[in-house]
C-alpha cells in the first residue's frame, strides 16, 4: 500500500520536495514537517502500545484456559495404561485370594512333584534342567522358580500351584498390553509369564526377590497402607527398553502372601512426551521426589543414569525452578505462571505412578501474536503519517520552499563568484526583506570576493594537509592499541591456564603419591589372607559363605589390576596438567619418542572391564601380534585417544553380534613397513559395514549408533590426529559378515607441529 501511494504522489508532485528536504535538513519546511511527524508518531506508538498490552491480556487468559483443558485431556490419555495396569493387578489379586480359599481335592504333593523339578543349583523350577530351555513353551505357560533354602510347606506348595494356574490364564490375555505378569512371595519364590521369555528359568540361583525394588516397595514395612505401588524407571536388560513396574500387595487377612505385578513399557509414553506437543512448547515428566523421567533437553543424562537422575543433581536452574513450582501445588491439574522464566507450566498428575506431566509454554509465543497486531497498527499509522506529511508538503512547497530555493540558488551563484544576482523584492513579508538584504550584501561583497577566495583556497590547502597527517597518526594509534589489547589478553589467558594447572596438579599428586602406599597395604593384606588360608584351610561356614559372596579369589586377583588402572588414570591427568603448563611455557613439549605398544596396552587396560564376560555378553578375546617396532616420535596422548576410539568402536560392534555365533575377537597387529614407516592394524570379527557407511565414517557427526549412544566425532577427531598432526594415514576396510579393520600408518620420525 505504501508503494502504491508513493507512486501516485510521485506522478503528481514528482517528489521534488523530498529531494530538497534532504539537501536542507535545517529548513523551515523540514522542521515543520518533522514536528508534525513526531507528534503523529507519538500518537501511533501509544495506540500500538495500548493495543499490545490489551492483546497480551486477552491472549494470556485464553491461553491459560486452553492449556488447562489440554493438560487435563493429556493427563487422562497418558494415564490410561497405568490405570489399566492397576485394575488388572487388582483383579488378579482378588482371583488369587479366591483360589487360595477354595478347598482342593487334588494330591498337592504329587501335583507339585509333577510340575517342579530340582536343579543342581539347589533351586526348583517348572522345567527339567537336562532339557534345552528353548523347548519350554513360554507362549502358553509361565516360568516358575523356588529359590534354594526355601522351606517347602504344604501351604506354600499349594500357593505356588494355584499361582501358576492363575498366571497361566491371565498372563496370556494381558500380554498384548503388558510385557509380563508375575506373582512373587516373601519366601523367595516366583511365577512369571513373559511371552517368549522363560525368565524364571534364566535367573541366577542366588537371587533374593524380597530385596528387589519391585518387591520391597509393597511389603508391610514399606507399604503398611497396602496400596498399589510403582517402581522407578529402569532399562530392562532383557529387551533393552525403558520400563516401570506396577505392584499390588496380596494379603489374606493380616498375612502378607506376596505381590502381583506388571512391567509397563514406557517407549510410547516417552515418544509421545518428546514428539507430541503444542507448537513452540515441550513436555517433561518427573516424580515427586525429583527423579527425572522424560526431558528432551536431558535425554542423554537420563539414559546414562539408568533412569535414576534427579533434578537437583543437574546444574539447570531453569529446571530446578520448574520442579519447585510444580512440587508446591496440590491440585491434580493446574496452570502455573513461571514469571521468572516468562512461561506457563501446565501441570497434571498421571494416575497410577502419580508422576508430574508438565507442558512448558513460553510466553514469547503470545508476545509474537500481540506484536503482529501492534505492527499492523504501526503500519496503518505510518501510512496515515505519510499522507499527512505529503499534504502539508504541498502547501509548504508553494509558500516557503520555492522562495527558499531561489535564495539557495543565489547563494550558490555567489559562492561560485557569480555576482549577477537580482532577487524579487516585491513580496511584503519576511522573505521579501530577506531578498533585499541579500542583494545589498552581494553588492558589498563583490569588490572583496577575489581576495577572500584566495585566502580561502590557501586555508583549504593547509586543512587538507593537516587532515592527511591526522589520519595517518590515527591509524598508527589504532594498530598500537590493537596490539596492546591482544598482548594483554594472551598474558591474562596464560596466567589463568597456569593457575588451573597448578590447582589440578596438587590433588592429583596427592592421589598419585598415596597409590604406592595403597599398593603396599594391599600386598600386605593379600599375603596375610594367603597365610591365613594356608594355616586355616577350612574356615567356619559363615566365613566360607561370605568369601563366596565376595568372590575373594577374583577380588585378590583383580584389585592390583584396578590399582594399576587408577595409576594410569592419574598419570593421564598429570599429562593433561603438563599440557596446560606447556601452554604457558613454550620451552617444554609433549612431542617425544615413545613405545607404541605401551600406549595400546594402556588403552586395553582401561577398557578391560568391557572386554570381560558380562551378563548376556560373552568375553572378547584380544589377540596381539606385535612386531619389534622402533620408538616413534609423536604426540602420545593424541595417539592414545585414537586407539581408545577405534577399540571402543570395535567393542560396540562385537556387542551387537549374536553371542552364539562365534568367539568374539579383536586382533591387533603391528609391523614395520619401511625404514621410516610403521603400521598398526586393529580388526574385529563383527558384522562389518556396507560401503555406503565406510565412505562417511570419518565425517563429523556421522554415526550408526542409536540416539544418545554416540556423537559421531570420535573417528573424525582420530582421522585429524593421524593425518594432520602426525602426517600419517587412517584407512578402514570392512566386509559384511566378516568384520572391520582400521589401519593406521605412521612415520617413525614425525615433524613436530609448530
Amino acid at each position: 500500500m505504501v508503494v502504491q501511494i508513493r507512486q501516485i504522489l510521485h506522478q503528481q508532485w514528482s517528489l521534488r520536495g523530498f529531494s530538497w528536504l534532504k539537501k536542507c535538513p535545517n529548513s523551515l519546511t523540514h522542521k515543520t514537517l518533522m514536528n508534525m511527524a513526531v507528534r503523529v508518531t507519538v500518537v501511533v506508538l501509544l495506540s500500538a502500545g495500548v493495543s499490545y498490552v490489551h492483546m497480551m491480556s486477552r491472549l494470556e487468559s485464553q491461553t491459560q484456559a486452553q492449556l488447562e483443558k489440554y493438560i487435563k485431556e493429556r493427563g487422562e490419555q497418558e494415564s490410561s495404561i497405568f490405570q489399566l495396569a492397576q485394575d488388572n493387578l487388582t483383579s488378579l489379586r482378588d482371583r488369587l485370594l479366591v483360589e487360595f480359599q477354595q478347598p482342593t481335592n487334588i494330591d498337592i504333593q504329587a501335583e507339585f512333584e509333577r510340575q517342579y523339578f530340582s536343579w543342581n543349583d539347589g533351586t526348583r523350577r517348572n522345567f527339567p534342567q537336562n532339557r534345552p530351555i528353548k523347548e519350554f513353551d513360554s507362549t502358553r505357560y509361565p516360568s516358575s522358580i523356588i529359590s534354594r533354602n526355601v522351606q517347602l510347606t504344604t501351604e506354600l506348595k499349594q500357593r505356588m500351584l494355584i499361582a501358576n494356574k492363575v498366571i497361566t490364564a491371565y498372563g496370556a490375555a494381558w500380554s498384548n498390553r503388558f510385557v509380563d505378569t508375575y506373582f512373587l512371595t516373601p519366601e523367595n519364590t516366583g511365577v512369571n509369564y513373559w511371552n517368549g521369555v522363560p525368565l524364571a528359568l534364566q535367573v541366577p540361583p542366588d537371587v533374593y526377590l524380597p530385596n528387589e525394588e519391585y518387591f520391597y516397595i509393597a511389603d508391610p514395612q514399606h507399604n503398611p497402607a497396602r496400596l498399589p505401588k510403582w517402581t522407578g524407571v529402569y532399562l530392562d536388560p532383557s529387551v533393552k527398553v525403558w520400563m516401570v513396574s506396577a505392584i499390588v500387595p496380596v494379603y489374606q487377612g493380616d498375612r502378607f502372601l506376596g505381590i502381583v505385578g506388571h512391567d509397563v513399557v514406557l517407549s510410547d509414553l516417552i515418544q509421545h512426551t518428546t514428539e507430541d506437543q503444542l507448537p513452540g512448547t515441550y513436555n517433561l515428566i518427573f516424580r515427586s521426589d525429583g527423579r527425572l523421567i522424560v526431558d528432551p533437553h536431558h535425554t542423554q543424562e537420563i539414559q546414562q543414569a539408568q533412569g535414576k537422575l534427579k533434578i537437583d543433581a543437574i546444574y539447570d536452574p531453569h529446571l530446578q525452578r520448574i520442579f519447585q513450582l510444580v512440587s508446591n501445588t496440590s491440585a491434580e491439574t493446574q496452570v502455573l505462571d513461571n514469571s521468572q522464566d516468562r512461561e506457563y507450566l501446565a501441570v497434571t498428575r498421571l494416575k497410577g505412578p502419580n508422576w508430574y506431566f508438565v507442558t512448558v509454554y513460553p510466553k514469547s509465543l503470545l508476545s509474537g501474536i500481540a506484536w503482529d497486531m501492534a505492527q499492523f497498527i504501526l503500519m496503518s499509522g505510518a501510512v496515515a503519517l505519510l499522507i499527512e506529511v505529503l499534504l502539508l508538503l504541498s502547501v509548504l512547497q508553494q509558500q516557503i520552499t520555492t522562495p527558499l530555493q531561489q535564495l539557495t540558488i543565489a547563494s550558490q551563484q555567489l559562492a561560485n563568484g557569480d555576482f549577477a544576482i537580482n532577487l524579487d523584492t516585491h513580496r511584503q513579508d519576511e522573505l521579501g526583506e530577506l531578498a533585499s538584504s541579500f542583494n545589498s550584501m552581494v553588492s558589498q561583497l563583490k569588490t572583496s570576493f577575489i581576495e577572500l577566495e584566495q585566502v580561502n583556497n590557501a586555508l583549504e590547502l593547509k586543512v587538507e594537509e593537516r587532515t592527511t597527517t591526522l589520519q595517518k597518526t590515527l591509524q598508527e594509534l589504532q594498530r598500537t592499541q590493537t596490539q596492546m589489547i591482544q598482548s594483554e589478553k594472551m598474558s591474562a589467558l596464560g596466567q589463568m591456564v597456569a593457575g588451573v594447572a597448578h590447582e589440578i596438579n596438587n590433588p592429583v599428586s596427592f592421589i598419585y603419591g598415596n597409590l604406592t602406599h595403597i599398593e603396599t597395604y594391599i600386598q600386605d593384606l593379600s599375603k596375610f589372607i594367603q597365610l591365613y588360608q594356608h594355616y586355616y584351610p577350612h574356615p567356619v561356614d559363615e566365613i566360607q559363605i561370605e568369601a563366596e559372596k565376595l568372590d575373594l579369589a577374583f577380588t585378590l586377583d583383580d584389585l592390583p589390576k584396578t590399582l594399576a588402572s587408577m595409576k594410569i588414570g592419574t598419570e593421564r591427568i598429570r599429562e593433561i596438567v603438563l599440557s596446560l603448563r606447556n601452554f604457558t611455557r613454550l620451552d617444554e613439549s609433549e612431542f617425544k619418542a615413545v613405545n607404541i605398544h605401551e600406549g595400546i596396552d594402556s588403552t586395553l587396560l582401561i577398557l578391560q572391564n568391557r572386554l570381560k564376560e558380562q551378563a548376556q555378553k560373552p568375553a572378547i578375546e584380544v589377540v596381539k601380534k606385535y612386531s619389534d617396532l622402533p620408538l616413534i616420535s609423536c604426540y602420545p596422548g593424541q595417539l592414545n585417544q585414537v586407539f581408545m576410539n577405534i577399540l571402543s568402536n570395535a567393542i560396540d560392534a562385537l556387542e551387537t553380534v549374536n553371542q552364539q555365533r562365534h568367539t568374539h575377537q579383536i586382533l591387533i597387529h603391528t609391523q614395520v613397513l619401511s625404514e621410516n614407516q610403521i603400521m598398526i592394524s586393529i580388526a574385529d570379527n563383527g558384522l562389518g559395514m556396507p560401503d555406503t557407511i565406510i565412505t562417511k565414517i570419518f565425517d563429523p557427526f556421522f554415526t550408526t549408533k542409536d540416539v544418545g549412544k554416540g556423537s559421531g566425532l570420535g573417528l573424525s577427531i582420530s582421522y585429524q590426529i593421524v593425518t594432520e598432526l602426525h602426517q600419517g594415514q587412517l584407512n578402514c576396510h570392512s566386509t559384511l559378515g566378516t568384520g572391520t579393520e582400521f589401519v593406521i600408518t605412521l612415520p617413525v620420525q614425525t615433524h613436530r607441529r609448530l
